[in-house]
């Protein structure tokens, strides 16, 4: 399997780079990934390419018996190439963004379109016969510092086009969006605008300011551009060479579509920084965005950057602690990950990424780090049986849908409301439960239970599935702000919770955004603060009840039988221990199995064995009992702080 470490040769004089392959290999490193960045070195002048640096360093790492990911170098483009043509993107005040950093381009822009053709078919022609070189890289972290949508002449005219080929004519997209209101029709796809700075922007307030309808397509367009952009560049590759080609994904990241842009790579691959610079993530975050990467592709993937050291740009994050690098490692390897490279090998003497740290330091020097990633990858060979090609035991399944991750950020609906959070709320509540639970779209039949969290843009077709997939057996959940949106944005002429309303049982005759805490009580007990949807059953029962507020008594969250299956409605947001009720009364009924085991441990089903993880700093019994499949010999059930093991259960 991929045990590597991300490396930039270019940083380091070439007098230190067979000790640094050496240090590579005697760490048990089997695989770099670099080149992604390095344009200027290969082009330092337009048409005039250059690749001999990287292929010493490719000697230098094959003699040591490491392989290598090539990038793209595209992230990053030379000063160059900015000085001659305008390829900058505009932000959305017109403001043309400098040339700096990275991530400066635009991907409708003809001319760096064409310079990124020439300097990955370059790349391609030379190292297509490289034994050493094993995989491809596109580009580097698409829409990264806010990146994805551009707002330059050049994205308005390929707007244009795009809802052309889309409505086929202007009156229908007139009708579609409902231009009539403030008399926005457009007369020709000529006339077509960005949703970029208006007048009513700042008038009251952090709102988006244009027909929602516009916002969402242009985020869907925006989305599709580097998609097409992504694919541009693995046409080329592929005409030379057969080795796999990935991009590295940004795990929760939204404003790409995930699904869109892993379609046409072989293997996905994304960056996992658990503790940085802007804050530590919970543990059962990290395993949704490794389940969320998964699920692009419904496939195994690699982490291409894992976190090695403390991290941050201008200030640091906390270090990892003894033993907690090993158990990221394997929380990746738990939820899909058949390879991982940590970022980065040595730490950066100058540029932005001086306090992003690496395996080794500053100076080079091997230390506590270096010894425990050399310790996991030993294990991780014993273990490579158990990874690659392995398959979690799924139950149940969170749908992240981008049109709605794009619609809620659109329309917030609330103070406070958040999609992405809301979400994860619902991932949180099973991973607390040790439900194995899958964050994709589609296949609802594999599933026990399918979570459709504020599913509020929806089309007829998913509807249909969603139908039969609960009157054959199903369990459906539902929340507030749900089933009302079509797929151009529009709400729907229906009684809440719109297309939904049959399903549910119930019709939300009311809503409220409180801003104060809401009691909830009867089946489930807390407390609501940021919606309350104030419900009549139909045919639905009622599971709880509000217990405050002008709507005491009436129905929060209720449960209703159609066809073979159930369909659970909640609606109003609950705190941490009430959705953790919710999750386990639904999880009941669906027949899917709970396990409570102490705070801060992770366990996952897999046939025949399970991953157990101790996110806690201090030794806890977790109450697996086994054999272990790293050592080999028998687990009595207690994990030290920050372990993990790979266990065949002996039973209770």
């Amino acid at each position: 399997m991929i045990f590597g470490v991300d490396y930039y040769p270019e940083h380091w004089d070439e007098s230190e780079w067979e000790n640094q392959a050496r240090l590579m290999r005697e760490g048990g490193f089997n695989t770099v990934r670099m080149g992604e960045f390095a344009w200027k070195l290969f082009e330092k002048e337009e048409g005039k390419l250059d690749f001999s640096f990287l292929d010493k360093a490719i000697d230098v790492l094959s003699k040591e018996g490491i392989k290598v990911i090539l990038g793209t170098p595209t992230a990053a483009p030379p000063k160059w190439l900015v000085n001659k043509y305008d390829v900058l993107q505009r932000d959305k005040y017109g403001r043309k963004k400098g040339w700096g950093a990275r991530r400066e381009c635009c991907a409708n822009n003809p001319d760096y379109i064409a310079k990124s053709e020439i300097i990955v078919t370059e790349m391609i022609k030379h190292y297509k016969d490289n034994p050493n070189v094993i995989a491809w890289q596109i580009d580097n972290e698409f829409g990264c510092h806010a990146s994805t949508r551009c707002y330059c002449e050049h994205c308005r005219k390929k707007f244009g086009e795009w809802l052309e080929e889309k409505y086929g004519s202007i009156d229908n997209l007139n009708e579609k969006w409902g231009n009539v209101f403030w008399s926005l029709e457009y007369d020709s796809f000529d006339d077509i605008i960005l949703p970029a700075y208006n007048s009513c922007e700042g008038a009251y307030g952090d709102l988006w300011s244009h027909n929602p309808a516009l916002d969402l397509e242009f985020r869907r367009f925006s989305s599709d551009s580097w998609v097409k952009y992504q694919k541009l560049q693995i046409d080329i590759l592929r005409k030379y060479t057969s080795a796999p080609i990935t991009h590295n994904l940004m795990g929760h990241f939204s404003d790409i579509d995930a699904y869109d842009l892993s379609r046409d790579l072989d293997f996905v691959s994304w960056d996992n920084y658990p503790d940085n610079q802007w804050g530590d993530s919970e543990y059962e975050y990290v395993s949704m965005a490794h389940e969320n990467m998964r699920g692009a592709k419904n496939k195994n993937f690699v982490v291409m950057e894992e976190q090695s050291g403390p991290a941050g740009w201008d200030i640091l994050g906390s270090t990892p602690r003894p033993g907690q690098l090993r158990l990221w490692t394997y929380q990746a390897a738990a939820h899909g990950g058949e390879g991982i490279v940590y970022f980065r090998f040595r730490t950066a003497l100058f540029g932005m990424e001086q306090y992003w740290y690496g395996v080794t330091d500053h100076d080079g020097v091997p230390r506590r780090r270096y010894y425990e990633l050399k310790r996991t990858g030993e294990e991780l060979q014993r273990l490579e049986k158990y990874i690659i090609g392995a398959e979690n035991k799924y139950d149940a399944l969170i749908v992240k849908s981008y049109d709605n991750s794009w619609g809620h950020d659109i329309k917030r609906h609330a103070a406070g409301y958040n999609y992405e959070n809301h979400l994860y709320s619902f991932y949180k509540a099973n991973a607390d439960l040790n439900i194995t639970t899958a964050v994709s779209k589609g296949g609802y039949d594999k599933y026990k239970a399918v979570y459709m969290i504020a599913y509020n843009i929806v089309n007829d077709a998913e509807t249909a599935e969603l139908r039969e997939y609960v009157k054959n057996g199903g369990t459906l959940v539902l929340t507030f702000r749900s089933g009302t949106r079509d797929e151009y944005n529009r709400v729907r002429p229906l009684a809440l919770p719109g297309v939904f309303k049959e399903m549910a049982g119930i019709e939300a005759v009311e809503f409220d955004a409180p801003r104060r805490n809401v009691s909830v009580c009867g089946g489930v007990n807390g407390t609501a603060r940021i919606w309350c949807d104030i419900i009549e059953p139909d045919t639905a029962e009622t599971i709880c009840a509000y217990g405050s507020e002008y709507y005491k008594g009436k129905a929060a969250v209720t449960v209703n039988r159609y066809g073979k299956g159930r369909v659970y409605y909640i609606g109003c947001d609950l705190d941490d221990g009430a959705m953790r009720e919710i999750v386990s009364v639904i999880s009941k009924s669906a027949g899917i199995e709970t396990i409570d085991a102490p705070k801060g441990v992770e366990i996952i089903n897999r046939d025949g064995y399970k991953i157990v993880l101790n996110h806690n700093e201090n030794a806890v019994c977790t109450g697996v009992r086994g054999r272990s499949l790293i050592s080999g010999a028998e687990f009595d059930g207690t994990l030290e702080g920050y372990g993990a093991e790979f266990v065949v259960p002996c039973g209770p």
